[in-house]
């Protein structure tokens, strides 16, 4: 099941949680999911408010660019291509809502004046697990422009970016005018917004025409490129539960752990007792099929060892 279904913090499930923050800054009507297919009764189910037309089903996977130029041509197609545009995934943690709001206020000022905004995430430490935001002039309706992207660094480079204190976590999360946007993609991805005319008059295309789309990422086909992207600061505490080690920071984990002489450890057993006898800097997962026991430094590796189960255990994955 995708995490951002699953009530991993709190009562309500990941997906819930993102669609209740956006109340005060748009009516229910407004919000839109993209989601897989296969996830439409899921969607549904909890958040039954979500008007079906707002529910947009891609066949499969190609990565967020096109979903995301997908998103924007439907709302132009219905009149609403000056109206500002918030791109957020609904699997990440927010820790303050209202700070969530206020960061999405202060973002719209620079949106209106056709800047593509960026949210960034001061860091908590020197992570390789992100990318980072560089920080440049300030923008006379707030913000800062964003001098540069880099992609996930080293442990040394994350030191040295933190010490120079003008780059902030990428947090994926976005706001634009809609036609700012879509102006961009015409700019710099012409081969998408060629096939976009279509796909605005559809939420749920053919597998054909979604699969002619090119996969790639909003950040490398667009954010990356553009010579009008602009940033600001989130004014709230953010987790993308990315691996285990962060899983740990939000609370996630079994309660039932007796450690000795142990610390910095995730373990996820439902209903079982675990043992931790001189263990640091772990993750124990059990599920009813596979057992994880892993260094923490491994955690950004655990996608080749899924990429390996789904070539020679598929049954487990």
């Amino acid at each position: 099941m995708p995490k951002q279904f699953l009530k991993l913090v709190g009562e309500r499930t990941m997906l819930q949680a993102t669609a209740d923050r956006f109340e005060g800054l748009c009516p229910r009507e407004d919000l839109m999911v993209v989601t897989g297919g296969e996830h439409r009764q899921t969607v549904l189910d909890q958040l039954p408010w979500l008007r079906e037309e707002n529910l947009l089903l891609e066949p499969m996977g190609r990565n967020t660019a096109p979903c995301i130029a997908w998103a924007a041509a439907v709302l132009h197609s219905r009149g609403r291509g000056d109206s500002l545009m918030v791109v957020v995934p609904s699997d990440h943690v927010v820790d303050s809502p209202q700070g969530f709001r206020q960061t999405i206020r202060n973002a719209a000022f620079p949106a209106e004046a056709g800047h593509l905004v960026t949210i960034g995430v001061l860091p908590e430490g020197p992570s390789t697990a992100y990318g980072y935001l560089q920080k440049g002039e300030s923008l006379s309706g707030g913000g800062n422009r964003v001098s540069s992207f880099r992609e996930k660094p080293d442990h040394a480079t994350a030191i040295r970016f933190l010490e120079e204190g003008d780059y902030l976590w990428n947090a994926g999360m976005f706001v634009w005018r809609v036609d700012r946007i879509l102006q961009e993609i015409r700019l710099l991805l012409p081969d998408l917004y060629d096939r976009l005319d279509t796909l605005s008059r559809e939420v749920e295309p053919s597998s054909e025409d979604y699969l002619s789309l090119p996969s790639i990422s909003i950040d490398n086909g667009i954010m990356e490129r553009s010579e009008d992207v602009a940033m600001v600061p989130a004014g709230f505490g953010w987790n993308d539960i990315g691996d285990w080690p962060s899983a740990r920071k939000c609370g996630i984990g079994s309660d039932r752990v007796l450690p000795l002489d142990s610390d910095d450890y995730t373990v996820w057993n439902p209903g079982r007792l675990t043992v931790l006898l001189g263990v640091s800097g772990v993750s124990i997962v059990q599920t009813d099929a596979v057992t994880l026991v892993m260094d923490d430094r491994y955690s950004q590796k655990l996608r080749e060892i899924v990429a390996r189960l789904e070539e020679e255990e598929p049954d487990l994955v």
